[in-house]
């Protein structure tokens, strides 16, 4: 298992135009607690989306395992890169509500 501590933040300023930055995290919004945790598996050089209404802005512990676009409309497209795991955090709706995802490229 591969896990580094920096965390790579992709700031979805409009819906359909991502945007990587990398070392700044978002002030976090009062009740911005990670309230889910699941898995998503995606085969490496493959894509696999999530849907998030509302969804405001994502982070991914490390970009080099997994690709993060968003394609508009709340969806998320995760694409494989490296067969690892790595964590995924997506903040949602009004009140920034965070969610986070155990994300696992297998080949």
């Amino acid at each position: 298992m591969h896990h580094r501590m920096g965390i790579a933040l992709v700031a979805l300023a409009s819906v359909g135009a991502p945007a990587l930055a990398e070392g700044s995290k978002p002030a976090p919004a009062s009740g911005a607690s990670a309230t889910t945790e699941e898995t998503v598996v995606v085969k490496k050089g493959s894509h696999h989306e999530l849907r998030i209404p509302g969804m405001t802005r994502v982070a991914i512990d490390d970009p080099e395992i997994a690709g993060i676009n968003a394609t508009g409309k709340g969806v998320l497209r995760i694409t494989g890169k490296q067969a690892v795991e790595t964590a995924l955090l997506v903040w949602a709706g009004p009140e920034h509500k965070r969610s986070g995802y155990r994300l696992v490229v297998i080949d």
